[in-house]
């Protein structure tokens, strides 16, 4: 389980923005422009951290397909769920 949650992960770091400057094997960005770390994922207590964000909701018939997730810095999630999170890409601009 925990190499296949690993597997997971590299295909969704490999989704993200490379930074100018910066070595991709360590940092990227996500979509919003934000730095992430490779070796931050799931680590909410980094500011690079970062973790899957579901274009599609589990609770709305979304699940984890790698094309049903992106990378997103962990700030900008806790961002999106406290409501105040403008994403650059409306959900339609991913389902119609």
């Amino acid at each position: 389980m925990v190499d296949l949650k690993m597997k997971l992960s590299e295909e969704v770091w490999q989704k993200a923005t490379l930074a100018p400057d910066l070595d991709p094997e360590y940092f990227r960005l996500d979509e919003e422009g934000s730095l992430i770390k490779k070796t931050d994922f799931n680590n909410e207590s980094s500011i690079y951290g970062w973790c899957f964000f579901h274009l599609r909701p589990i609770w709305d018939g979304g699940n984890d397909d790698i094309r049903n997730l992106k990378p997103l810095n962990v700030i900008n999630k806790i961002l999106f769920m406290a409501g105040s999170f403008k994403p650059q890409f409306a959900e339609s601009d991913y389902w119609d």
